[in-house]
């Protein structure tokens, strides 16, 4: 069966600056691949380039079987493929409800509550702030919602940056216990992550991200796994 994901030998950067040198990876059907490295390594750009919203340089990416190489953000997204991005990406002054339905334009308004109320399942506050206005939430808040707007698509492959990111510990299990149910659900995911407790009760595979390219990775069954992340984090 065709991966969700395959990257091979991807290059890019900006202007003159090579940011990533070489960087290859797979994503299987059902699988939550987790992306490691300090910041500036290029796992942002990494993920930018690969939804088509960062030019690539050379290599190529392929979802669900496609060569997407000079293809547009919508064309990719079109493929089932959806990205919440580590800045905060939503309109301030349209409420939680409007932000959610920009998410899922092409639905009809049935088909969207219903996605909505499977999301309000994993994030309760949500469906008590529908009609609040999203630049009041919380910094935790707004990261969940990212999370929730991006499965509202419902997508076969998901890209998270950083999502954990600034999270309380009982959200960061919130999200975590989402994510374990969508993936049973079918769903291909790829975290962009530093938080190595957030990723390893939750990925299979990882790869380790140093400046400019990929240098590593392994299965988190692996009895050496975390103590070789720790070790890479702290270079």
């Amino acid at each position: 069966m065709t991966d969700a994901l395959t990257v091979q030998s991807l290059r890019t950067g900006y202007g003159d600056a090579e940011v990533i040198e070489s960087a290859s990876l797979s994503v299987g059907n059902g699988e939550v691949f987790a992306l490691l490295g300090k910041n500036g390594a290029g796992k942002s750009t990494l993920l930018r380039t690969i939804m088509g919203l960062h030019p690539l340089w050379s290599g190529s990416v392929s979802v669900c079987g496609e060569d997407v190489l000079g293809w547009r953000t919508s064309r990719i997204a079109g493929l089932g493929l959806t990205y919440a991005p580590q800045e905060r990406s939503f309109f301030p002054d349209l409420t939680v409800n409007e932000n959610l339905r920009l998410g899922s334009l092409k639905v009809s308004d049935a088909r969207f509550r219903a996605r909505r109320d499977r999301v309000v399942a994993y994030f309760p506050f949500i469906g008590d702030r529908l009609a609040q206005r999203t630049g009041s939430l919380s910094g935790g808040e707004q990261s969940m919602l990212k999370v929730a707007r991006a499965l509202l698509a419902e997508p076969r492959l998901v890209l998270l940056d950083e999502i954990s990111e600034g999270l309380q510990p009982l959200a960061v299990d919130r999200v975590k216990r989402c994510l374990h149910a969508e993936r049973e659900r079918g769903l291909s995911i790829l975290l962009v992550e530093q938080n190595i407790d957030f990723v390893r009760d939750l990925a299979d595979r990882y790869g380790l991200m140093g400046t400019g390219r990929i240098t590593g990775g392994g299965s988190f069954r692996e009895t050496d796994a975390h103590d070789r992340i720790v070790a890479h984090l702290s270079i």
